[in-house]
């Protein structure tokens, strides 16, 4: 087995995980419930990890994640908008108004 990734917000790594089994390629979650001794041990100690089962596999683990990382960081912000019927402040990524269901504007 082998570590491919380990980030301290245990939805990333189980959307890694996600991506990899996606792939065909096993793995296994490790700290999972770890956050309830933090404090007591180095943080770093207990952070979410993912681990590959197949040893020969670990190179293409590595390269999914890295691309996947790549992509999501080249991928265009979208801005907030305000609701012209409520005023509220939305977040870019939604196309209505979370609080009365007006339409974005951007769209």
């Amino acid at each position: 087995m082998r570590l491919v990734f380990e980030n301290i917000d245990f939805t990333i790594v189980g959307h890694m995980q996600s991506l990899l089994e996606s792939e065909g390629i096993r793995t296994e979650l490790r700290n999972a419930g770890a956050s309830g001794i933090a404090g007591e041990v180095p943080y770093t100690q207990v952070y979410p990890e993912l681990w590959v089962l197949n040893n020969r596999e670990e190179n293409r683990a590595l390269s999914i994640i890295r691309d996947y990382r790549e992509k999501d960081a080249a991928s265009p912000t979208v801005p907030e908008w305000k609701c012209a019927n409520c005023g509220e402040t939305v977040d870019g990524v939604y196309t209505e108004c979370w609080n009365c269901g007006t339409p974005s504007p951007l769209m």
